[in-house]
């Protein structure tokens, strides 16, 4: 007996998929189920009378279509599951969907939508890569980045470590991070070493070519190195630890973003009220094993491989007197050319005098031509003094400065000018002054040629050629106004010299270094290592630049208020000692850089400091690096 009140409909599958809005089911005079106009055009639902229905099976009409549903209880909680459209499922399909539904119900207690999320989301999880998660980690740094909480150093590290991952001779990007064995890492860990050896620039060839025939060379000790590749010196501890860097820093950035996956995953599952799909970090296990150096064993290396070598004035190790070699080699190098090296020997006279890292004095930028935003600590800039006694408008402290607004850790650095760096930072002013006078003329010619161009003729290729050469002139202008030391390259993004590794290698051939390393870190190690015999610790520190500036004042008001005016003259002290005891150790560098006509600093005997021969050129293969100013 029908129900007016709760009515059942049995319909067929053609009338199911002529439901809408328009029309709903109802029943004739003679009892039998039709369709009839719908006068409120407004979504209804009924219960499905057909044979076989399970129980709470009913039909929804809505602004979409036709849908079958199915009521239940999860938990004393009334649910309504939704199981497809009538124009997709057949009606006895149905029926067995909303059966389903209603037994899973029974057996697990769980609404089977949230079961379903969870299956996904656990099926999501389980398949994330290595790649995806390193991907992640850097879009992280990129952000915190953005935020001033990284460095860029950070974020070029993490994206050479995805590229290394994705190398096809590496093969770990793609794995999902689930299927990961320990022995997968290991192997992993191999393959990155062999692949960061054979790519090295810093192992001879010829060491290569023995590693590559070795075949699983990195399970040689140094016993074996030595007796089966006859290799010797420093290629030993060279080929002991190749690719091991490269090895370290990507597997621990992919343990990284791995461990950030986990992290996120249990936050996720908490909220879903579901078990974490991933819980386990599989790049533990080289932490587990030993595989990364200690920092002992990598002491060790460092000695053994001459890779960390702070320059002297009588060093065992060689057997010569590297800094002042190298010092007479700069001086030399720097007027060949046509002047072309001279920016580039600048920038390391004053990184080893100032005892900067390499991307510290790199960024540096005259003075005047800062704006008052970037004077309250957004720049790094140099400002020399008209007379010792002239004080800074900015920090108001006497004589000529160098200000670091964003170093390594953070801080901030205000440091004295002392009298040789001086001496080089007058001689880029007078570059600047050169450089100026000589880009004005090509300016010039360069916009009259482009007005030439412009009335004679139409075509666009001409006229693009000479606008880009008036572009391309007012942008060297701009450098070279704003740069201490400016690019030549007009694709240098940032404008200011950057790769030093050209003019290096040249003045370690021309200082005769052949058994050593040397790299822009080096000259800071030097300065230290002077520093530390002729000045406190404390002082030490405070040059070296170990320590932050953390707190809400801005960057300039922290180091204006570190230096009092007592304090100042102390540090301008310490800083002029280091400065003359560096110089002092060639006398023919120290006559070189010092002002004739300075009668307080009176020319040095040379008869002990033996002239250096250095060759005007010296053939190097491979391109100019982008933003390198000075190719040599």
């Amino acid at each position: 007996m029908r129900n007016p009140k709760d009515p059942k409909y049995r319909l067929s599958q053609a009338q199911l998929r002529a439901l809408s809005l328009m029309q709903r089911p109802g029943w004739d005079a003679q009892g039998k189920t039709i369709l009839e106009p719908n006068p409120s055009q407004r979504p209804y639902r009924f219960a499905d009378g057909s044979q076989g229905a399970p129980p709470g099976f009913s039909i929804y009409v809505g602004s979409t279509g036709a849908f079958y549903e199915v009521r239940s209880r999860v938990g004393g909680r009334a649910v309504r599951l939704s199981l497809g459209s009538v124009q997709e499922l057949s009606l006895a399909k149905a029926h067995e969907l909303a059966a389903a539904q209603r037994s899973f119900i029974r057996e697990t207690g769980q609404d089977p939508r949230v079961a379903r999320k969870t299956a996904q989301e656990t099926q999501t999880v389980r398949g994330l890569t290595v790649g995806q998660a390193v991907r992640g980690y850097v879009r992280y740094l990129e952000e915190l980045q953005g935020r001033g909480k990284v460095k860029s150093a950070g974020v070029e590290g993490a994206r050479d470590s995805l590229a290394r991952l994705e190398r096809e001779d590496v093969g770990l990007a793609d794995r999902p991070i689930a299927a990961l064995t320990d022995d997968e890492i290991k192997v992993a860990w191999n393959r990155l070493r062999h692949s960061a050896m054979v790519r090295s620039n810093r192992l001879p060839k010829a060491v290569k070519a023995k590693l590559v025939q070795a075949g699983e060379w990195w399970k040689l000790d140094r016993a074996a190195l030595v007796s089966r590749l006859r290799l010797t010196g420093k290629d030993v501890e060279l080929a002991y630890a190749a690719g091991m860097a490269a090895a370290e820093h990507t597997m621990g950035d992919a343990s990284r973003a791995v461990e950030r996956v986990l992290k996120q995953e249990a936050k996720a599952a908490g909220n879903g009220l579901r078990r974490p799909a991933l819980v386990h970090n599989p790049f533990s296990v080289l932490a587990e094993e030993g595989l990364h150096r200690s920092t002992r064993e990598l002491r060790k290396h460092y000695e053994a491989a001459r890779v960390r070598n702070p320059l002297g004035q009588d060093d065992a190790a060689t057997g010569q007197r590297s800094l002042p070699t190298v010092l007479k080699a700069l001086l030399e190098r720097r007027d060949m050319q046509n002047g072309q090296n001279a920016t580039a020997v600048d920038y390391i006279l004053l990184t080893l005098l100032w005892g900067t890292r390499r991307s510290e004095s790199a960024r540096l930028c005259w003075y005047e031509s800062c704006s008052p935003e970037e004077l309250d600590g957004l720049a790094s800039w140099v400002w020399l003094a008209p007379s010792p006694s002239d004080k800074n408008p900015t920090t108001g402290l006497r004589g000529s400065q160098v200000f670091l607004h964003d170093t390594k850790a953070g801080e901030a650095q205000l440091m004295p000018v002392a009298y040789f760096a001086e001496r080089v930072l007058r001689w880029r002013v007078d570059a600047r002054k050169q450089g100026t006078q000589a880009l004005m003329v090509t300016l010039d010619k360069a916009r009259k040629d482009a007005a030439k161009v412009r009335g004679r003729t139409r075509d666009y290729v001409l006229r693009a050629k000479a606008e880009a050469m008036v572009a391309r002139a007012e942008w060297r202008m701009e450098q070279m106004q704003r740069w201490v030391f400016p690019a030549r390259n007009p694709k240098a993004v940032e404008g200011h010299y950057r790769d030093s590794k050209s003019i290096l290698a040249t003045i370690k051939d021309d200082a005769g270094l052949t058994e050593i390393g040397l790299t822009m870190h080096d000259f800071r190690r030097t300065m230290g290592r002077i520093a530390g015999k002729l000045l406190s610790g404390h002082m030490v520190s405070q040059l070296l630049r170990h320590h932050g500036t953390e707190g809400k004042d801005t960057a300039m008001a922290e180091v204006t208020k570190r230096y009092s005016e007592a304090e100042w003259p102390d540090l301008c002290q310490a800083m002029a000692k280091v400065d003359e005891a560096i110089v002092a150790t060639s006398p023919r560098a120290w006559n070189m850089l010092r002002d004739p006509g300075d009668v307080a600093r009176p020319r040095l005997d040379e008869r002990d400091d033996d002239p250096l021969n250095v060759p005007k050129y010296r053939s190097r293969g491979g391109g100019q690096a982008q933003g390198q100013a000075d190719p040599v």
